[in-house]
Parts: C-alpha cells; structure tokens; sequence
C-alpha cells in the first residue's frame, strides 16, 4: 500500500497481525490528511456499550437517543463527534469530502432530538491521528515501526456501502477491499 493511495474518505484498515491492539480489527476513514498537518481518521466499527442517551443526560438535553456510540480512535477520547452525510451541516461541521463530514457540537444533540438528521451518521467518541511523516513511516515499515504496525488502504465506498454493512463484517470485507485494490495494481 502506498501513502499515496490516502486521501480523505479512504479507508485505513488493521493488517490482521496489527501489533497495536488498539486498532486490531480496525477500520478508520480518513478525516484529514496532508504532509504538513498529518492525518486524523475515525474508526467506524467499534461500538461501544454507550448510546446517545448517556451522553445528552451529561449535558442535560431531554432526549430519547438510543443511537449507540461508536470508539473513534485513542486521542481526546473525551470529545465527541458525529461522522455524517453531507445532506445534513451545520456551521461547525468540518467537509471531508463531497460524501462525508463530521460534526463536533452540542447543537449536534439538540437537533438530533428535534428529529433533524443526516440521511445517514454514526456518534463517536475520540479519534486518531498521525503526525507528519508518521502513517507515510508506518506504511513503508520505517523504525520505530514494522510492516506488522502498518495499514491496508481500501479506496472510499461512500456512506450507502458503509452504513448497510454489519459492524462485525466492515473489517473483512475492507481487507478483501484493499486486497482486491492491491492484485489489480499489480496486474
């Protein structure tokens, strides 16, 4: 896989020997990603035991919400975001690409209540992210790293594919993804 290959809405998949279990059995889309900044991606498959619920009694909206809350990554797991189509935005919400965006807000939960969505979104909490230099070092298995610590890249397959997939099957089904990307690069 080529660092190359990573623009925002592309798929960071764990290799299936991911040496940090962190992000073993981990599928992250790409928020962000550029030389001078970094990356910042979001992991779209690990639900957490927490709804939507717990997190707007926290911050005192009335509201049934029992949309679960999803683990976005290991960095400032205390912030929350919504990782949503582009349909639905709001004055804080951050373009990832003509697809996708997220959001970070309270008035996020205020509409959410009020029944006013996106087509499709997910609530996480935390995110990951690399410094520069650091997934293109993890990539080529540069020290510190090893080829075990880098990422399979599967190219972006929009919200309707994401959000019809089971979460237990996002993992499988974006290694055979970036496999597949991979054979045809070669032949």
């Amino acid at each position: 896989m080529k660092y190359e290959d990573i623009y925002p809405g592309s798929l960071l998949v764990a290799p299936p020997h991911m040496t940090d279990i962190r992000f073993a059995g981990s599928v992250m889309i790409v928020a962000t990603h550029n030389k001078t900044e970094g990356t910042v991606a979001l992991c779209v498959n690990h639900e957490t035991s927490f709804s939507v619920n717990d997190l707007v009694d926290e911050i005192g909206i009335e509201a049934n919400l029992p949309f679960p809350v999803y683990w976005g990554g290991p960095v400032a797991s205390g912030s929350i975001w919504m990782l949503h189509t582009t349909d639905w935005m709001s004055q804080k919400s951050i373009l990832i690409n003509e697809q996708w965006a997220m959001t970070s807000t309270r008035t996020m939960f205020e509409f959410l209540a009020a029944g006013d969505t996106p087509r499709e979104f997910r609530i996480m909490h935390g995110f990951a992210s690399w410094a520069p230099g650091q997934l293109k070092g993890e990539l080529e298995g540069k020290h510190p790293w090893t080829p075990g610590s880098s990422w399979l890249i599967a190219p972006d397959q929009g919200p309707e594919w994401l959000f019809s997939q089971a979460d237990d099957h996002i993992w499988d089904t974006c290694t055979r993804l970036a496999t597949e990307k991979t054979i045809n690069e070669w032949i």
